[in-house]
């Protein structure tokens, strides 16, 4: 049932914002990543996928115009897109996913450096997954086209990471630039 509820879910958002879909798919790779690297178990990587996969899910309630812009947003409607977290994590818990999934969901936008949102959590307070999703969501980010501007190099984006530290899980971040130096392959195809 859940299985058919995350293939749903992200099948929705692929219909109602493709380039957003895309982007979950890459970040649920890139987690993955993360995650085989620090040895999580069966349970947790399948987890971890999900809310991977899934983190951008509340932007299915964002209205067109905000998805579909072509500039950076204003103050308004970047504070409209922050409650996506919102809306994602109201619906998965409508739909009955585990907590670990939500809150992961609703916290990848935390930074360890407490500067994020929605809560402004800081260090180890913000879930794991959550830490490993922002860094995965952020390095999605800057290697992908933007209306405003073009997609960065792999090692530009790698720099930008390691400039940003304070703002990721130190040992997470280690971690990602660590396996992305030794054997990157681009995983990013298309659907």
């Amino acid at each position: 049932m859940i299985s058919d509820l995350i293939h749903a879910l992200f099948y929705v958002l692929l219909a109602r914002d493709r380039p957003t879909a895309i982007h979950c798919r890459n970040v649920s790779k890139y987690a993955m990543t993360i995650g085989s690297v620090l040895g999580l178990d069966s349970k947790d990587m399948k987890e971890l996928y999900v809310a991977a996969l899934l983190h951008d899910c509340g932007k299915v309630g964002l209205p067109d115009k905000l998805l579909k812009t072509s500039r950076k947003y204003t103050r308004w409607e970047k504070q409209m897109v922050q409650q996506h977290v919102v809306i994602g994590k109201n619906l998965l818990m409508s739909l009955g996913f585990s907590k670990e999934i939500i809150y992961s969901v609703y916290y990848h936008h935390e930074r360890y450096d407490g500067m994020g949102y929605t809560e402004g959590l800081k260090g180890e307070k913000i879930p794991l997954f959550s830490r490993i999703i922002a860094i995965a969501d952020t390095f999605d980010a800057l290697i992908s086209k933007r209306p405003y501007r073009n997609p960065l190099s792999i090692q530009q984006a790698l720099n930008i990471l390691k400039e940003a530290k304070g703002q990721f899980d130190p040992k997470l971040l280690d971690c990602f630039l660590k396996y992305m130096d030794k054997s990157y392959v681009d995983i990013k195809e298309d659907i």
